[in-house]
């Protein structure tokens, strides 16, 4: 069947409703029901539930919301693909937006006249046409592995279609996909053969589940008969993914293109264009960061709320680090938060990197032109760059755009080499794009970050006295080169219980030198600020008080917070010598945008923000023991889970009702300078031991003696204390202990370390070998019963 008649019959289809759907869906929930009976309806503690069988009951609980399924031509993927003339399909599982990004690179660096790909979001689309592929059309899955080896949000109802048994994927139910027209030998049994398809896994192998979810829908398409192009690739953040995800195109592409019928494609050949920037006369211009030109129904990562904030302070004022706490207000957003979710932060871009960037792409005087940025492919999933229709230069690189990311080496090669047309330039740009060693040394090592780059690009021209024509990069390409700037996570480091509407941020200010260039060939040596937590440090350094000077422009709203006394008489901040304080911390200016009717006078400001759940949660029974390891920034959600234990130890203290012990192991740099938090802790611990007498705070500070002395240390030192409170009222354990370990901070070596520790301290105790309590641990894994928040 030719691909419009493909159509033509979809379309007829789509008059027809999915009535055995409500049958189905109602076997689904009275199987679930069955199943979970006891967790449902009482006996055994839902704390006990596996993680696997929790995500069972919370989809059985989502069918009995829309027991029907109807056919839609708005959610078929294929019907989309063929009306857009496209045979490649990207379907992206993203949680952080690093996985859409990839995709969207990816169908930039396939896209020919024999290869048109369409990057689609899954969670806009239904799976049931996953059958109806053609033998001349490809799916490519692009997917990130989230939380304890989960499928990303978007990629939910897939992946529960594809497994529906999470612990033992192979023995999934057989979803029922749409029989398609195009192939009159379906086989039910096998309803994917001659589908062909692509996959790519971006992960971190610091977590025990690494890559699960793109490995688990890699071995289902298979064994439904799918064939797969190439290896499957698999990312890891630890190492280097981005390079990871090179290797992979560089043996797979070609493949591909095989499969397709498509050329090798020519190097050095500029790429069309994905964006088109229009310049308007536009009288209503968005350009304090908006999120939506209308207000939101609700909030979510996507429209986040506007949350003011009621408290910013320093925790560690005589340290050497700034390390920030901030409060803001949720009430009346319809946001709720438990202790252990996660709140997601929308950075600015610091004022000097927006400067810096728009002097490179020569738009300095233009900064503040009202532009429009849409797709040049009409069928593009994504019609607009930005989440409003007008906004500003300067204002998409401020607030939209993540300017200061070292740019990968494929990026080097597809977007910026094309447009090199000096041999300095050329000479300058291929070792970085062909070389990752070279990349490493120069891009990386040096903080590159697209101005940069440029720049130094134009450095090495005049060097050659090149500089009749200097590099020149289009503003089209430069918006590729920049991947949306994202939500930047953060443990709530408060218990809703105790502050409800209120959640907490508690982080340390990113920033570091960059190491010079050992060749010589670039001038390197910048300083690295990470975005999102000097931008709190802006917020902080605003409500107290410090340096702001109010921008008076009407191209330019807003009030720039800024230590440079230069600033704003110089127009470019790019160019004046940076300030630093009594920390030797590198002072970024930030332009902010208050509160409606606030001055300078009362200072008041609002972040935009949004609640990301989680499973990191105190068991439900007060009486189970906690033990709970959070050196720095690591003790955020520990700080809420002892707020919430502190507050049931007041409650039923009177009440004699038991409480099991709560162990804390904290650990920094120094005792006198690094312990926050310090008073209060002290105080929730003398409440909790009222109901808990064994519980206790254990510290570990580094750099207090000779020998550095970290949490992993402690745990060996007080084995006495952690066994018998894992042994939770038993004479020995005998298997998974029934106490509950929380894990959070550094994921490379604290978090490892710290389980060894702890299957080191067990099989010592129990008398068994340390591969048996190696297994003991990765069944309290499965139970919920150990549960790690890290990062690398």
């Amino acid at each position: 069947m030719s691909a419009s008649a493909a159509v033509a019959a979809a379309e007829a289809a789509a008059k027809v409703e999915w009535g055995d759907m409500v049958v189905i869906s109602s076997v689904v929930i009275g199987a679930a029901t069955f199943l979970f009976r006891k967790y449902l309806f009482g006996g055994k503690k839902a704390a006990e539930l596996t993680i696997a069988q929790k995500t069972a009951i919370s989809q059985a609980q989502k069918l009995t919301a829309d027991t029907s399924h109807e056919y839609s031509v708005d959610r078929d993927f294929v019907l989309k693909m063929r009306k857009a003339g496209k045979n490649v399909v990207i379907l992206y599982g993203s949680q952080t937006g690093t996985a859409e990004d990839f995709a969207t690179r990816l169908a930039k660096d396939i896209q020919s006249a024999a290869v048109r790909p369409l990057v689609l979001d899954p969670e806009l689309y239904d799976w049931q046409g996953l059958a109806s592929l053609g033998e001349d059309e490809l799916a490519i899955f692009v997917l990130a592995t989230a939380g304890e080896g989960e499928p990303t949000d978007n990629m939910e109802a897939w992946f529960n279609a594809l497994a529906s048994d999470r612990e033992s994927p192979e023995e999934s139910e057989m979803p029922e996909f749409r029989e398609p027209e195009n192939k009159p030998e379906f086989d039910s049994e096998m309803p994917l053969v001659g589908v062909s398809f692509a996959v790519f896994g971006l992960g971190n192998n610091t977590y025990e589940h690494f890559n699960h979810h793109a490995r688990v829908v890699d071995g289902r398409l298979q064994a439904l008969g799918a064939a797969r192009v190439g290896e499957r690739g698999e990312g890891d953040d630890d190492a280097d993914i981005e390079e990871d995800f090179a290797r992979w195109k560089e043996a797979t592409l070609p493949l591909v293109r095989q499969f397709l019928g498509a050329p090798t494609p020519t190097e050095d050949v500029p790429p069309q264009a994905t964006w088109m920037v229009i310049e308007l006369e536009a009288k209503v211009v968005w350009d304090s960061g908006q999120f939506s030109e209308t207000p939101a129904p609700a909030f979510d990562s996507r429209h986040p709320y506007s949350a003011p904030v009621v408290m910013a302070c320093e925790l560690t004022p005589k340290a050497d680090r700034h390390l920030v706490h901030i409060e803001v207000d949720l009430a009346g957003s319809g946001l709720h938060y438990d202790a252990g979710d996660h709140i997601g932060v929308y950075p600015t871009n610091a004022d000097e990197e927006v400067d810096l960037l728009l002097a490179a792409l020569r738009l300095r005087h233009k900064a503040d032109t009202p532009i429009s940025v849409t797709a040049t492919d009409p069928f593009a999933a994504q019609q607009s760059l930005f989440p409003v229709e007008t906004t500003t230069y300067r204002a998409a690189f401020r607030h939209y755009l993540d300017i200061t990311t070292p740019v990968p080496r494929a990026q080097i090669k597809a977007l910026m080499l094309p447009h090199a047309r000096s041999d300095a330039a050329r000479s300058f740009l291929r070792p970085l794009a062909d070389s990752k060693d070279a990349h490493a040394a120069v891009v990386v090592a040096g903080c590159l970050s697209l101005a940069r780059l440029i720049n130094a690009v134009r450095e090495a021209e005049s060097a050659h006295a090149e500089a009749q024509s200097p590099f020149e990069l289009p503003v089209e390409a430069a918006l590729e080169l920049c991947p949306r700037l994202q939500a930047r996570l953060y443990s709530i480091s408060s218990s809703s219980r105790v502050h409800p509407d209120r959640p907490s941020i508690t982080a340390v200010v990113l920033q570091y030198d960059s190491k010079a260039d050992a060749s010589g060939t670039t001038t390197l040596g910048t300083r690295r600020c990470g975005a999102a937590t000097n931008y709190l440090l802006g917020a902080l350094r605003y409500l107290r008080g410090d340096r702001a000077v109010e921008l008076e422009s009407d191209t330019r709203p807003g009030i720039l917070v800024t230590a440079n006394d230069q600033l704003p008489q110089i127009a470019d901040a790019s160019t004046v010598a940076p300030v630093y304080d009594a920390k030797q911390h590198m002072l970024q200016s930030f332009t902010v945008h208050p509160l409606p009717g606030s001055t300078l006078a009362d200072r008041q400001l609002a972040l935009p923000v949004f609640i990301r759940k989680s499973t990191f949660r105190l068991p439900a029974d007060p009486a189970t023991p906690v033990i709970m390891i959070g050196p720095g920034t690591g003790l955020a959600p520990m700080r809420g889970f002892i707020q919430e234990r502190a507050l049931l130890a007041r409650q039923i203290a009177a009440s004699g009702t038991p409480m099991g012990t709560a162990l804390l192991f904290f650990g920094a740099r120094t005792q006198e300078h690094d312990y926050m938090y310090r008073d209060e802790l002290e105080e929730l611990f003398t409440d909790i031991r009222t109901a808990a007498p064994e519980s206790r705070i254990i510290t570990a500070f580094s750099r207090d003696q000779a020998q550095k002395i970290y949490v992993q240390h402690r745990l060996v030192e007080y084995a006495e204390l952690v066994y018998r409170t894992l042994l939770c009222g038993q004479e020995t354990l005998g298997g998974a202990p029934r106490a509950h370990i929380y894990v959070c901070g550094d994921a490379k070596s604290m978090a490892r370390d710290v389980t060894q520790a702890l299957v080191s301290l067990v099989a010592t105790r129990e008398g068994v070998s340390e591969d048996v309590a190696a297994r003991w641990f990765s069944d309290m894994r499965r139970l919920s019963r150990y549960q790690e928040d890290v990062w690398s």
